[in-house]
């Protein structure tokens, strides 16, 4: 596909996602305790993710625990039994790589000598706590998946001291073609990274 073609369907996508009436939750970011001015001595934080407490449903009034949204789906898909299951866990490593990407993208075009990643000797951890999927819905009344997460800074050694508490809230995963979960959590990296960069610099 030529690039002036794409250029034209992007066009043509956005302009359709104009008329499409979906209504998403304000999403937002914002310290809850703490803060994260520590970072400005760091160079390297570990990251890591939590999905222990996450409810996922279409809509806020159908979030259910994990697991019984899995029970659930495993009914629906017949036939499918466990495939769908460990298709379904396989996605929180695509999670993982958006967040971790656009967060550590912020830190280098912002000139912040700051890197998240596996870093089990760092003096702090990152944990990603994941609270709320919305896998959101298609059609007429469509509506984006969002993400609702808590980003908690911990000494590595002493999990028990936690120096900031930052909330994602009701991020939507809207990609240029879809609605994208995965875009829901580098949005939640990209918002992270740029809360990060303007408390630190």
């Amino acid at each position: 596909m030529s690039k002036l073609s794409k250029t034209f369907l992007r066009a043509v996508l956005v302009a359709a996602i104009g008329l499409v009436p979906w209504r998403a939750t304000a999403g937002g970011i914002r310290v809850e305790s703490g803060s994260v001015a520590f970072l400005k001595q760091e160079k390297r934080v570990n990251l890591e993710y939590d999905y222990s407490d996450m409810k996922v449903g279409r809509k806020p009034k159908d979030a259910v625990p994990e697991q019984e949204f899995i029970a659930r789906q495993n009914q629906k898909q017949a036939g499918r039994g466990d495939s769908w299951r460990l298709e379904w866990i396989g996605r929180a490593s695509q999670f993982q790589l958006k967040f971790q990407e656009l967060l550590n993208k912020q830190s280098a075009e912002g000139n912040i000598p700051l890197v998240f990643g596996t870093f089990k000797d760092a003096k702090f951890t990152l944990i990603l706590k994941t609270k709320t999927i919305l896998t959101g819905s298609q059609g007429f009344a469509a509506s984006p998946p969002c993400l609702t997460a808590d980003a908690v800074f911990v000494e590595t050694n002493n999990r028990t001291n936690t120096v900031a508490v930052v909330k994602l809230v009701n991020l939507p995963g809207l990609g240029m073609w879809d609605f994208d979960m995965r875009e829901a959590y580098a949005k939640a990296g990209k918002e992270l990274g740029i809360l990060i960069c303007k408390k630190i610099k």
